[in-house]
């Protein structure tokens, strides 16, 4: 089981940037990095896409591995006051050895609302460029082909003080379309700590699109997106995921993951549109678990669990 960016070292020293109390176990057949959180009612560790299993050989192996996973991480909530462990297995669902929800419920394990996404879409970057092109929307490389002629510039930065492109561009999707997006100064810190790079495509010297990626050693990250309601024939945003993928490729990049899709065929679900974008870039579907808690002090986490749905149905009322 391959390890996750947010299991990783770079993602830990980034939590800690952003003040927040980390940990990292090395255990029988299993690694783990995890946070401390807080609730009203207490603490709890979450484990991002994780744990990371060491050995998915077999159905057995792998609950092993989780057992393992579980006992430790259970152990260090205990010493940090946690009344219970969240985590996000990362091993397909397709693999004959995954973990299935039955199983994880049989391990004590609790369904929760997903926190990040349990389907992603992601491009086989080992094959050459003309198949990764081959497979894309004609549009969207046609729109790729023609972005010089047309005047539109594509360039990246890794400095800081260039976040403000980006957060520019979400803040007004956000007012428009009512959400708060993250802080400028949370993204600012992920490109001080050298993982996320920003891609920027401009026109007469205005953005028109700004993207940001996480890159590891084998997979770049589709993370942050916004774009300009200006000059919209130009595609900018199309032309930015294109050169992103490419790029990805010719540094040597084993996959390309768009981070999170839904899998519902309504075309109200929210998510449903940006999906179907997702998918014009050609790849595959991946299945995780998504989102489990491993209750410690089962009263308060019962409490816990009645007080969150409360507060997501007064969320949806308001």
């Amino acid at each position: 089981m391959k390890q996750h960016f947010l299991q990783s070292p770079t993602w830990q020293k980034y939590q800690q940037l952003e003040d927040h109390k980390t940990f990292h176990i090395d255990g029988e057949n299993f690694s783990a990095t995890v946070v401390l959180e807080s609730t009203p009612l207490g603490n709890y560790l979450s484990c991002p896409y994780g744990p990371t299993l060491l050995d998915t050989s077999s159905t057995e192996n792998t609950i092993n591995s989780l057992q393992n996973a579980l006992h430790s991480l259970s152990e260090l909530a205990r010493k940090q006051s946690a009344f219970f462990v969240r985590i996000e297995p990362t091993l397909d669902l397709e693999n004959p050895n995954s973990l299935s929800p039955h199983i994880l419920k049989q391990l004590g394990l609790k369904k929760s609302h997903d926190i990040n996404p349990a389907h992603t879409w992601q491009i086989d970057l080992t094959q050459p460029e003309a198949n990764l092109l081959k497979q894309m929307r004609k549009s969207n490389v046609q729109y790729w082909h023609s972005h010089q002629k047309k005047g539109l510039k594509i360039r990246t930065s890794q400095n800081p003080e260039d976040i403000s492109l980006l957060t520019y561009l979400l803040q007004n999707i956000g007012d428009k379309n009512h959400f708060n997006p993250q802080s400028e100064s949370h993204l600012k810190n992920q490109l001080k700590s050298g993982f996320a790079t920003l891609y920027t495509a401009e026109y007469d010297n205005e953005p028109l699109a700004v993207s940001l990626v996480y890159d590891d050693s084998e997979t770049r990250f589709y993370a942050h997106a916004a774009t300009s309601e200006k000059e919209r024939k130009l595609a900018a945003g199309t032309v930015l995921l294109v050169q992103m993928i490419l790029d990805a490729k010719n540094r040597g990049a084993k996959t390309f993951d768009f981070w999170g899709i839904t899998t519902s065929d309504n075309k109200n679900h929210p998510w449903y549109g940006f999906t179907q974008y997702k998918k014009s870039f050609g790849g595959y579907q991946v299945n995780y678990a998504g989102t489990w808690d491993y209750p410690l002090d089962h009263p308060k986490y019962a409490l816990y669990t009645i007080l969150r749905k409360l507060n997501r149905l007064k969320r949806k009322i308001s």
